[in-house]
């Protein structure tokens, strides 16, 4: 694999596990909270230890399947994921009928690292899925994940000030989903 699409394909992971805190930085931005970068750091912080436990998780793995079984392993896992978010902000509503709504509060050391956690979960299974599919993705991806956590909150608590949120804010789940997807089918070619 050439370092242009291991560049691209990094920061696919690293876009699409982390657009969920662009809707965070979004609903925070509609309500003129900002969203300081210390919180941003701690929220990221946390995605990035996270991380480093999905891709040293998945690494170890990867010693004991083939490279074969890994891809297929990789795709189950990143598609998986795809779909669950796509369910979650769509399909949970369309089948029970009403979506939750968040009270939303201003930011302090306690909303970050509870934020941070709360965002995090899907970094050990991106993590582990990087891993699976290639052991040298190890470093690139937590440091991926990481950056693109501080960028899309930060992103999405300027976009939320804006006049385009809404639009955003709509889809955003659908597009860290299919992105996901896009790499899981990307693993397997």
């Amino acid at each position: 694999m050439d370092w242009f699409t291991l560049f691209i394909i990094i920061n696919l992971i690293g876009i699409s596990s982390n657009l969920d805190n662009t809707t965070v930085g979004i609903a925070y931005g509609l309500k003129k909270i900002r969203f300081p970068f210390w919180i941003n750091f701690i929220v990221n912080l946390i995605g990035f230890v996270t991380a480093l436990v999905g891709v040293y998780l998945g690494s170890f793995i990867s010693r004991y399947i083939s490279s074969e079984e890994a891809a297929w392993v990789s795709f189950s896992v990143l598609c998986s994921i795809g779909l669950f978010i796509v369910y979650s902000e769509y399909g949970h509503q369309l089948i029970f009928g009403k979506k939750q709504h968040i009270k939303i509060q201003n930011l302090g050391i306690r909303q970050g690292i509870f934020l941070g956690f709360t965002l995090s979960f899907s970094n050990i299974i991106t993590g582990f899925g990087a891993a699976i599919s290639n052991h040298l993705f190890i470093w690139p991806t937590v440091i991926s994940i990481t950056i693109w956590g501080i960028i899309t909150i930060w992103l999405g608590n300027k976009i939320g000030k804006g006049t385009i949120s809404k639009l955003l804010g709509k889809y955003s789940s659908l597009v860290s989903g299919l992105l996901f997807i896009l790499v899981a089918f990307y693993q397997i070619l």
